[in-house]
């Protein structure tokens, strides 16, 4: 697909006011304009038949003394472990939905174990949570699904609405632009009945992934639909018939206009993650590959799954969690990507963003990520993850995994470094807000300076680094002010750049806010 802002030049408008210094979007690159010069300082143009005389290059404002790096997530202690005879694999999908933290979460069935018709994963449980605080969990029983001849219990979804194809890798979304009865959506990952199967070759022929054509039974990724979160109903027919046996992630992008999925696909004999998209949710094409373990990988590394993301509050800054299968220990551990668009991403320097944690500890063997991103209490970003003492593919019995906090201090997942001294200015913005705000962190003998520029990136009187009102230590929401004045100066939207000087000083985000 193409981009959306392919080809867009500044000024910039910020779709939810802010900047995350995920990528170099809004960085301003330099300039060559000012050229190569003589030793008179005239600008010379790039062709002559003249003989070429001694040249020094003098780029424009260059940024300099920066970089991006991700920040390691902090593990919390579990909250939440599974019964006697079931099991965690994934910690499911969390929304802050009406002031409420919502989970639905999957656990496999200690009864299926070792049987043939339901192998491990294959008819797995959807179970809800709710929580005021992230910390204290309800869980209401639903009456909805009998298990071991009971209903007393908070499954939502599972056998039997299953039982032709199974669940396995499913999550759950909220659809704004869905009718009241369809308003939550869930996407997982089951086996094609045989009459499935002859419909879907009757009528889509060249939709089938290739792995599903070197086997019988066919695996495709499948929907439901629900009003309330509560009760579903399966669709009848595969979204796609391609293999994805993982935590599949999908959502409703109101600016794409579009349903995104991300799931497994595989190139090269090789686990990847892959994107498909439609503007029906009942019918997606076969993905295509998002990222596969390239050359900047070790060659034992696989992509195990994606839990993609969203920063809490915003429609334009798009994160993955990438889940690495490390084939020479058996370890999962996942890193931190970024996109401007839902389409284009790329992974953002610095490592792995969560990994286990010490041998024998419940995080021990595996760490994976959960699917979604929410503001919690305390100042606070955090993600469910599920923890396991042994390796991914370790022999293990019911009870098994625990589900945990993967969080950062409040927007803190990647910063721009400025280990010495930096520098740097933004491309123009339209801003029609009037005060500026840094999510920042100095030691004392570090610093951030901020001046307001005009379209032309001249300095506006009064808002100088000069005239910057001194911005050190550690502040998660700190006001920018110059000689007391917070009012960034400009007249309308603008356009205005911002330009930041830096010492030893970390800088998370910049957001603008009206009075």
């Amino acid at each position: 697909m193409i981009s959306p802002i392919r080809n867009k030049r500044p000024p910039y408008e910020l779709p939810s006011n802010i900047i995350y210094f995920h990528d170099w979007r809004y960085v301003h690159h330099g300039s060559h304009s000012t050229g190569w010069r003589n030793k008179e300082g005239e600008w010379l143009r790039i062709w002559t038949q003249e003989e070429v005389p001694p040249l020094r290059y003098d780029p424009g404002y260059m940024p300099r003394g920066i970089r991006l790096r991700t920040r390691p997530a902090q593990k919390s202690e579990p909250f939440l472990l599974p019964a006697a005879d079931e099991g965690f694999i994934w910690s499911g999908a969390l929304l802050h939905d009406e002031g409420c933290y919502r989970l639905w979460y999957e656990s496999f069935a200690g009864e299926h174990i070792g049987r043939e018709d339901y192998p491990i994963g294959a008819a797995d449980y959807i179970r809800y949570a709710e929580s005021d605080d992230g910390e204290n969990w309800r869980f209401p029983a639903q009456g909805l699904v009998e298990r071991k001849g009971s209903k007393d219990n908070n499954i939502v979804f599972g056998l039997p609405q299953v039982a032709e194809t199974g669940l396995h890798g499913a999550t759950v979304f909220k659809d704004p632009s869905a009718p009241a009865a369809e308003r939550y959506k869930m996407i997982y990952v089951g086996n094609l009945s045989p009459a499935m199967k002859e419909r879907y070759q009757r009528d889509r022929p060249d939709e089938v992934g290739a792995l599903n054509l070197e086997q019988e039974r066919w695996d495709g990724l499948f929907g439901a639909v629900s009003a309330d979160g509560f009760s579903w109903t399966p669709l009848p027919d595969p979204c796609v018939a391609q293999i994805s046996d993982t935590h599949n992630v999908c959502e409703y992008d109101p600016v794409l206009g579009q349903y995104v999925a991300y799931c497994r696909s595989h190139y090269f004999n090789r686990r990847t993650i892959g994107r498909t998209a439609s503007e029906d949710f009942r019918r997606m094409p076969l993905s295509e590959e998002v990222f596969w373990p390239d050359a900047a990988g070790e060659p034992y590394d696989l992509w195990y799954a994606n839990a993609k993301s969203k920063m809490p509050g915003t429609t334009d800054y798009h994160v993955m969690f990438p889940l690495r299968w490390r084939l020479l220990d058996d370890s999962f551990s996942f890193a931190l990507a970024a996109s401007p668009d839902n389409v284009v991403w790329n992974f953002v320097p610095g490592g792995p963003v969560c990994e286990p944690g010490e041998t024998g500890t419940w995080v021990g063997g595996a760490a994976a990520p959960g699917v979604g991103l929410v503001d919690l209490p305390g100042g606070r970003t955090g993600m469910t993850m599920v923890g396991s003492p042994e390796p991914h593919k370790h022999l293990r019995q019911p009870p098994h995994g625990h589900i945990a906090w993967a969080t950062w201090p409040r927007g803190r997942l990647v910063a721009l470094e400025a280990p010495e001294e930096g520098s740097f200015r933004t491309f123009t913005l339209k801003i029609p807000q009037r005060r500026v705000h840094l999510n920042f962190r100095t030691p004392p003998g570090g610093y951030v300076q901020v001046q307001v520029m005009d379209q032309k990136y001249n300095p506006l009187q009064g808002r100088t680094f000069e005239d910057c009102d001194w911005l050190v230590g550690d502040h998660l929401d700190r006001e920018v002010s110059w000689k007391g004045e917070t009012d960034l100066g400009h007249e309308g939207e603008g356009p205005i750049s911002l330009g930041f000087r830096l010492q030893c000083a970390e800088l998370f985000s910049v957001e603008f806010k009206s009075p």
